[in-house]
């Protein structure tokens, strides 16, 4: 059973109810979401952070190590700020209702721009730690440069992988409505089931 630490305390003022905290804690067992995300297309983690890849480079993996309760959506990056605007509080959550409004008061993003080398497709290469919501893990060839756009108060960091064998145990797919972990074996043998993220 992977286990991880709860949200720091210096991230509870972002959040916009003690339910908003509720759900980016890490309460039960973590299902990492992959995606594969390409130039110009991103992953919105919640109404908190936006991940995305940035100028001439192939897609990359992303394994996204958060409370199962935070809502993952990718998009295209030009379409990012108008989802956000029009979904915070109901199809991203958190922040919860009414989603706008603690967007607003949560103010505006600031953006980390970092390059990932890629040290194969086998195991991921970094971590991507957002303080207070969790991590993504990085997988791919090559060179990435991602950025990442967060509210000031949330750190960003890069670190060597914790769980860099995890990206196959945890690829999803996307159905408009919600991302399905692709149902597989894990190392134990064991069948897994497939998870939503509803």
């Amino acid at each position: 059973m992977k286990c991880f630490p709860h949200a720091p305390r210096e991230s509870h003022s972002l959040l916009a109810t003690p339910l908003s905290f509720h759900d980016t804690a890490f309460r039960r067992k973590v299902e990492p979401i992959t995606f594969r995300v390409a130039s110009g297309k991103c992953v919105l983690v919640g109404g908190l952070a936006k991940i995305e890849v940035v100028g001439d480079c192939k897609p990359f993996l992303f394994t996204f190590f958060v409370s199962n309760e935070i809502k993952l959506h990718p998009t295209d990056s030009s379409k990012a700020e108008e989802f956000i605007a029009k979904h915070a509080g109901t199809m991203l959550t958190p922040p919860l209702e009414p989603g706008s409004e603690r967007v607003e008061q949560i103010g505006e993003f600031e953006s980390h721009t970092i390059d990932i080398d890629g040290a194969g497709w086998k195991e991921a290469a970094a971590d991507i730690t957002l303080r207070g919501l969790g991590w993504v893990a990085v997988t791919g060839a090559g060179t990435a440069t991602v950025k990442v756009s967060v509210p000031k108060d949330i750190g960003v960091s890069v670190r060597p992988p914790l769980m860099p064998f995890d990206v196959w145990e945890a690829t999803a797919k996307y159905t408009g409505g919600r991302s399905v972990r692709k149902s597989g074996k894990s190392k134990s043998g064991k069948r897994r089931r497939g998870v939503g993220r509803r």
